[in-house]
């Protein structure tokens, strides 16, 4: 079975091959790739440099060279840093990388910061995948992450997105939303703006009722599975997380076998265009 994993991140240092090693350690055929986040923990007051953006940029854009078609690299934007939109630009095209990773850290993704952002993705045609949900880090941020708050992405209908972890504990909010983005889509499933990233965030005690409502409202075609580790922890637990979701798909909720293919990579490719 192909298994794409659509939610990595960078830690620093790490190299082209060593993430090759590593999916291949894992069974992973492809990956969604974050940069380091510009900032990361610090407090969102402080300021963060031009020069920390770009390192980051040019660390997952290095990574991604080694094999772009099996690594999918994304920049991890920090609306506030110096240069942001510049340099994130300049990794989108001169770079070519992916798409973008955001977390709403103390900014509402429906805010006056984020917007200028929104307009460059949409101008690039390029996708975004968000954190939604309960946030374990930065604070009390969880606040800004609640999967209502991306409603306002329907001012920027040709701007692909993803929400990750189901929005956990928010869950039947995130695929509320989803609703909300196909109906905007005229019902078309195929023309909405929006994919669920499933990355775990989910415990295990909920995560049966949010996929048992999100396959047949959502369509397991806009269910993108994730690991949401890092290239260093794989092989350790994307294997874990595959047969969880394998026997609950499989097993208990009672998908074909094309579905559970669908999840597990055709989705994340259509998230991409192909």
């Amino acid at each position: 079975m192909r298994i794409w994993d659509c939610h990595s991140h960078l830690l620093g240092g790490e190299t082209g091959e060593f993430v090759l090693e590593q999916m291949d350690a894992a069974g992973i055929e492809r990956i969604n790739l974050f940069s380091v986040y510009p900032g990361w923990q610090r407090d969102y007051r402080e300021p963060v440099s031009r020069e920390e953006v770009r390192a980051a940029i040019d660390h997952v854009a290095a990574v991604q060279a080694v094999n772009p078609e099996r690594i999918r690299g994304l920049v991890w934007a920090n609306p506030r840093a110096e240069g942001m939109i510049d340099e994130m630009e300049r990794g989108l095209t001169d770079l070519g990388l992916r798409g973008t990773k955001l977390i709403p850290d103390h900014w509402e993704p429906c805010g006056e910061l984020i917007a200028p952002l929104y307009d460059k993705m949409q101008e690039l045609g390029k996708p975004i995948q968000f954190h939604s949900g309960i946030l374990y880090a930065m604070g009390d941020s969880s606040r800004f992450c609640r999967p209502v708050l991306y409603e306002a992405l329907l001012n920027w209908p040709r701007l692909r997105f993803a929400l990750a972890h189901i929005g956990w504990p928010w869950t039947d909010e995130c695929i509320a939303v989803f609703g909300r983005m196909r109906a905007a889509a005229g019902y078309d499933a195929n023309g909405c703006q929006m994919w669920i990233d499933t990355c775990r965030g989910t415990p295990d005690a909920w995560r049966e009722d949010a996929l048992r409502k999100a396959v047949p409202f959502c369509g397991v075609e806009r269910l993108m599975f994730g690991v949401d580790g890092s290239p260093a922890n794989l092989a350790r637990n994307a294997p874990v997380h595959v047969r969880k979701d394998l026997d609950l798909l499989g097993e208990v909720i009672g998908l074909s076998e094309a579905q559970i293919e669908t999840y597990f990579f055709g989705a994340c490719a259509a998230f991409w265009g192909e």
